[in-house]
């Protein structure tokens, strides 16, 4: 059996601000260090059920070389740095049997959701996917589903969970903290956290499910959180200019439609 686990930071246990989620602040080291307990537990738990997995764990947050690699259990192997093709979910393909996303977090604007965003807050207002909103969690949901790869477990907070339900109503979820607000939440204690996430990560390596669907072409409207990040996005062809924050881009297949993404997500920042 082969696991597939992205991992973001801002939905690990006990983060709850960007002191902990950034190099340039205090306390980065110890989120880090959170990051990788996290992540160790939920590769406990695949292991716990089929002992001889392949597991790869891909970095799925800001630079992306944020898990130190002797933090992490030497079972898994990580794939880390950026940029990177499928950027969080780089690494997966259609022989993994299932993907797990641990440390994530809801989409943009998400009531009681802990740092919420959609992949580049200062960049992105929000992200519909053929004609549906998503955050990070829908949209590699979809990558993972382009590869025939079902999404089987979730770890973040309270919103997350519900995000990822949504997504497929038969997963496993751990929710890790309940936000009080965008940047305030009730923690679980990480030792707990992980306990839950190994418990969690145990049961969804047992189950027997199927990726989501969805229909090609894959048309995204981007919206920017000013007219100046779409003016430079609006430079990328094939994309077509829908209002003055907002571009749309039609591809063939959902790799194709993440690789534009990330390249309007690349071109708002230029700019910034």
């Amino acid at each position: 059996m082969k696991f597939f686990i992205s991992v973001d930071m801002e939905g690990i246990s006990g983060i709850v601000d960007g002191t902990m989620v950034s190099r340039k602040q205090g306390d980065y080291e110890r989120g880090r260090k959170l990051m990788a307990f996290d992540t160790n537990a939920c590769i406990e738990g695949i292991l716990d059920s089929y002992p001889k997995a392949e597991i790869t764990v891909s970095d799925a947050h800001g630079g992306m070389n944020n898990i130190d690699p002797t933090d992490l259990d030497k079972r898994a192997v990580l794939v880390r740095g950026s940029p990177k093709p499928q950027s969080q979910m780089a690494g997966i393909d259609s022989s993994y049997d299932a993907c797990m996303f641990v440390g994530y977090h809801a989409k943009k604007g998400t009531l009681e959701g802990v740092m919420s965003h959609t992949y580049s807050g200062g960049n992105i207002e929000s992200l519909h996917v053929n004609g549906m909103e998503v955050g990070e969690t829908g949209l590699n949901a979809r990558i993972a589903a382009h590869h025939g790869v079902p999404l089987a477990f979730l770890a973040g907070d309270v919103a997350t969970t519900k995000e990822a339900k949504e997504v497929n109503p038969g997963i496993v979820t751990v929710a890790v903290k309940d936000a009080i607000g965008r940047m305030s939440a009730k923690c679980l204690h990480p030792e707990v956290a992980r306990e839950e996430i190994r418990k969690g990560a145990a049961n969804a390596a047992r189950l027997k499910l199927k990726p989501m669907a969805f229909k090609a072409p894959v048309e995204l409207l981007i919206r920017f959180t000013d007219a100046r990040r779409a003016d430079a996005a609006a430079f990328i062809p094939t994309t077509e200019r829908v209002d003055g924050k907002t571009i749309r881009l039609v591809a063939p297949d959902m790799i194709v439609a993440y690789h534009g993404f990330i390249a309007a997500v690349l071109c708002g920042t230029a700019v910034s």
